[in-house]
Parts: C-alpha cells; structure tokens; sequence
C-alpha cells in the first residue's frame, strides 16, 4: 500500500454522553497516551442504576468517503464497514469497562488478549472487529479516531507480535485528536453538542485532516489558518503556515553534554564524551528566510574538516571549514537539530570525582571527594550527587559534608545537594557520612541487611555515584556563536540571539574499592564447555 495511505483516518466520532464511572477505570484504560470519543465522566462512585441508563443526547461524527473506498481496496474481503454512533458508542463503552464491568466479557477481559494501547479493538455484531481504534480520554471525555493501516497488518490474526513502531497512523491519530482536544473546549459537565461548538469541531476537521489526511494538528496553526489576522502575499512554508508579524528574532540555543566514567584505578582508564546540539528557532517576516551563522571551536576543526566531528541536518545547504570555525549556512526548521559535534580530543572532566564504598553488616559508609578543574566556571544551576541502593531502604546515621546538605531521596537513593558552587579557594567538596540499610521482605515488614542476610548483597559495594551538574551561558569546550556573525537574507533588523548551557549526562564516578565492573568477551571453547554442562 502507499505510504500516503497510512496518515488518513478512515473516521472521527466524538460522541457526548453522560455517566458516572469509577476513578480507577479511567486510570486502567487511559494509563497511556490515548485517544477515541467523548464520553462524559464526573469523579465519583460506581452507581449502576446511573450506568445502566445512559443515553446518548448527541454526537459529532465524520466519515471520510475516499478514504473508506482506499480502505475497501486494501483490506479486501477482510473489509468491515463502520456501524451507526449508536452501535459503535455502545461496543466501546462494552470495550473501556463503563457496561457489564462486573461481568466477565471474554473479548475484553481475556488474558491471552495483547495489550496494545492506546489501541482498542471493538467488537461488533456477528463477530466482527473494528482495529486499532484510537482511544483518547480528557477531562472525562473520550475522543476516538479509526486510521486506516496496512493490509497485512489488518489480516494478520496473532496481533501478540504488533507494535506501535508498525502502526504509523496510530500516532498521527493519536496527534490529531490531541490538537482537537486543545482546540475545542469540550468539558464534561456538557450533556449535548451546540451549534457553536459543533462548527468549531467542523472547521478543525476540515483543516487539520482535509479528505483524511492529517496535515497539521497544532491547534494555535489551526486556529490562525480558520482565523487569519492579516492578508499574507508572500507563501509561508509547510512547517509555518501562519505568518509573523511581531519583530523579527533569531535564537541560536547550543546545548553541550558531558558524558564521564571515573574509576580511580591504575588497570582502567577512565572514559569522557564532550558532545552537542545546535537549534535555531526563527521568527522572521517573509517566507523561510536563509540564515548563516559561524560555529566557533577553539579546540580546532581538524575532525570536523574530516567530516567526522559534525553532523549536519537536511536543513544545511552549504557547510564551510577553516582551522576554528564552521560555516553554515541553512533554511531553518523550528524545533529541529541544525546540527551535533563531537569533540573527541577533550580528554579531562570538569569535575574530578573519588568515591569510596564499604558495607559492614548493615551499616554502610560513604566517602564522596569532587574536585572542579582548574579554569572551569564556578557558577552552577544544579550541582547534585545521588548514590542509588536499588531494593533497599536507606536511613542516614551520621550525616557530615563540607558544604551543602544531605538527604535520602525515593527511600532509596543518598542525595548530596553541594550548592550552587564550590569553595572558593579549594574548589572541592567532601561527603563523609554513614548510613543504615534495609530492605524489604514484604509490603508489612523489613529486615535489617547483616549476618547471614548478606549474601547477594556484595553487588551493591560495586555502586557509583551520579553526577549531576548543569551551567547555563557556558560550554566546557567553549564552543559558541558569535551574534555578530548571523546573517539573516531577507530581514536587515533582526534581533539574534544565542544562549548556551553544559549539563551533565551519565556522569558516572565508581567506587574505588571494589571491582571495576566490566564485559568481557568469553573464548569459544569455554563458552561451547558451558552449554554443554
């Protein structure tokens, strides 16, 4: 099938109705990103009397006719028809739970049936089955849309190995409903669609799936394509069809990484990544302007002239490279990568960092030294350490720590919040306390770790201790854009932008008193002798 095919939805229905349903229903149903009709739900108690009686007062439902005739093509003899709002309202309130939930119903409540949501099969007369129907619940209302997918996936009995990865209309429905549910404000206290409301659902169809093929869902475009404040002549481009009118900015955001493995011993080296994005978020009049920014390295641009160090986007038109700078010049795409470096030749961390473990009984004792690196900015927005025990509960005895405080976070994991820098004239911080361990036999009791109880709990001498740290207006490597350096081509006063900040990713310090944790590969004779034992 064309893959053009995929993004139309075979139908819309948002149906208002009015019940009184269980919190917890919601939660078991809609604990997912969802989508589908609008079903009215108060917060409250089960009350079958209520459930039993409803009714539908009205609903909204479009059906896309060349779509249903695409869908009659691929599907074939496997092809099922939609059923009137009344028939499909009432198989999908049978689906989610809100009629016969204290009965056994064998299409819903099976446990051989593959859970796939936001997803819903809806079984219909003479056993048939609408699939997937996209459920969306909001504020008590369900939403739902029917995308039309491929032919062997909807001929395909065993649905146990389907995976959202193969249903690419599921998230374009799952999209559009979002933008309707943001466009429209439908509320559950409303037992019935008004003239007003009914017209504003039909203008948001029309324009965010005209002839079922979802083109734009953001509800602010929508809104600005139904309701256009001023007449443009010039053409905008797909991704900014509404054009700007305020003044004219460019933002150059360069978000840096640091990526770092310590473990403080001769036999292993410590490992370190340095690498980083480049976005451009544009606001000018006219359509899709052409931009040209310099990208600054002080490291050198030897990898990058090489073709390795940096990765461009589509967007990039034309890239030129001298000894410390990068050229580019590009069309923008908000919310969209301009380009990612790495910087391989950075070898040395920020912060150097010595973490020692040791567990007696049930009583453990953490030693944690960080250390900041000559010529690094001392200026932090966080600056954290977290020392996770997975499985146990964690009770400080002796707190003691040269600056900031010390606490246990989730029950579990040692949080040492150091402040926003460190002392001045030392520049390292020190954590030196003593803490209590359990761990859980069940939900009711616990039992200290000591004696016997020990085994299997060696596992956690071999912990470390995670870094986190973040800096705005910096770059460790200090890579940057000069604002003086951005041309924009169709607008001479345009105000640029361009912010930084180097955060923490994975910074990881081992302890140093136990084994470096390691893969190795085993030979193949060993590994044919294990097999065969």
């Amino acid at each position: 099938m064309p893959p053009l095919l995929i993004s139309r939805q075979r139908s819309l229905v948002l149906p208002i109705a009015c019940s009184i349903t269980y919190n917890f229903i919601l939660n078991k149903v809609w604990n997912c990103d969802s989508r589908c009709v609008v079903s009215n739900a108060t917060e409250g108690y089960m009350d079958n009397h209520l459930l039993h009686n409803f009714s539908l007062h009205s609903s909204y439902t479009r059906h896309f006719s060349i779509v249903e005739a695409c869908s009659k093509s691929v599907c074939g003899d496997a092809y099922i028809g939609i059923p009137s709002d009344e028939s499909f309202v009432k198989a999908l309130r049978t689906e989610v739970a809100l009629i016969d939930a204290g009965t056994f119903v064998e299409s819903r409540d099976s446990a051989n049936k593959p859970i796939l949501y936001p997803t819903f099969e809806i079984v219909l007369k003479e056993n048939k089955s609408l699939w997937p129907v996209v459920v969306l619940e909001n504020q008590g209302l369900l939403y739902c849309a029917l995308p039309l997918i491929q032919q062997e996936v909807v001929t395909q009995k065993d649905k146990a190995d389907i995976t959202l990865a193969d249903l690419p209309g599921v998230s374009l429905a799952v999209e559009a409903l979002n933008g309707l549910v943001q466009c429209a404000p439908l509320t559950s206290s409303m037992t019935s669609l008004n003239t007003a409301l009914t017209m504003q659902v039909h203008q948001f169809v029309n324009t965010c799936m005209s002839f079922g093929r979802v083109t734009c869902s953001n509800p602010f475009l929508v809104s600005q394509l139904i309701n256009p404040s001023g007449k443009g002549k010039a053409k905008q481009p797909l991704w900014n069809p509404v054009p700007h009118k305020a003044k004219s900015q460019v933002i150059i955001h360069i978000k840096e990484e640091v990526r770092c493995m310590q473990f403080n011993h001769n036999e292993v080296r410590d490992a370190m990544d340095v690498y980083g994005s480049v976005t451009c978020k544009s606001e000018v009049e006219g359509t899709a302007p052409e931009i040209c920014i310099t990208l600054i390295q002080p490291g050198g641009n030897d990898q990058n002239i090489n073709g390795g160090g940096l990765t461009v986007s589509s967007a990039v038109s034309s890239i030129e490279y001298t000894a410390t700078t990068s050229r580019l010049r590009f069309r923008p795409c908000n919310n969209q990568p301009l380009c990612h470096y790495t910087l391989p030749h950075l070898t040395k961390p920020p912060i150097y960092g010595e973490f020692k473990l040791r567990l007696n009984k049930s009583l453990v004792t953490v030693y944690l030294q960080l250390q900041l690196q000559a010529g690094i900015r001392n200026h932090f927005q966080q600056l954290e350490a977290h020392i996770p025990f997975y499985g146990l509960q964690v009770s400080i005895v002796k707190p003691s720590s040269s600056v900031g405080s010390v606490s246990v976070q989730s029950g579990s994991t040692l949080v040492w919040n150091v402040g926003s820098k460190f002392p001045t004239k030392l520049l390292n911080a020190t954590l030196s306390t003593v803490c209590k361990l359990r761990r859980k036999i069940d939900s009711s009791a616990e039992q200290e770790v000591g004696g016997k109880d020990m085994n299997g709990w060696e596992q956690f001498t071999s912990s470390c201790a995670l870094v986190l740290f973040k800096m705005a207006d910096y770059t460790y490597s200090g890579t940057r854009v000069d604002p003086q350096s951005i041309m924009v081509s169709s607008a001479p006063k345009v105000r640029c932008t361009v912010t930084t900040e180097c955060v923490s990713s994975q910074y990881k310090i081992w302890n140093s008193e136990a084994e470096v944790p390691s893969v190795t590969d085993m030979p193949v004779q060993d590994l044919q002798k294990l097999l065969i034992e």
